[in-house]
């Protein structure tokens, strides 16, 4: 007996994105369709300009697609106005941006509790503990990110990723 797989927690469905029309149209995504499991760790992986980025955007309603469906943790994203967006994207995605997006004037720790701060949430700071321990910045959590290296400053993004608990991480690393 085979195990059944566990329901998904982002879908895509025939989703196509097509930048320019004509003979200058770019179709950075051609018919995708995927299921993101929870709890499971997936890699999008294919050369520059294969529409990894286009898919991630799309997924997490950063851009729209020219046509297709996208479900987000029962949220049809298409079905969302601008605010139900920004609140589906702060709850339930946890962003890892390939320029980490930290803001200069914060230390770490603001840096790290900055999605909580914006939501007006507490901060479970059990929780927090144990991803600044998963992450290794104890020593680090006053500095600024000039003031940290670049795999620091990778590890305090990764940390505000996971602070917020987000049913679905969003993880963009290019070597």
């Amino acid at each position: 007996m085979s195990t059944p797989r566990p329901t998904p927690i982002a879908i895509a469905r025939e989703l196509v994105k097509t930048y320019g029309k004509g003979e200058t149209a770019v179709h950075a995504l051609a018919g995708v369709s995927v299921d993101f499991a929870r709890g499971e760790l997936t890699a999008i992986m294919g050369p520059s300009g294969s529409g990894k980025s286009t898919l991630m955007h799309c997924m997490a309603g950063l851009d729209k697609p020219t046509s297709g469906t996208v479900i987000v943790d029962g949220h049809r994203v298409s079905d969302l106005d601008e605010r139900r967006l920004t609140k589906l994207r702060r709850i339930n995605l946890g962003f890892i941006f390939q320029a980490f997006n930290l803001v200069p004037t914060l230390t770490a720790l603001e840096n790290i509790t900055l999605p909580l701060d914006i939501a007006r949430q507490p901060v479970d700071q059990a929780h927090l503990a144990r991803v600044i321990e998963a992450v290794g910045l104890g020593d680090r959590l006053d500095h600024k990110p000039a003031q940290l290296s670049g795999g620091q400053q990778q590890r305090v993004a990764c940390a505000r990723a996971m602070v917020t608990r987000p049913s679905v991480g969003t993880v963009r690393i290019f070597v």
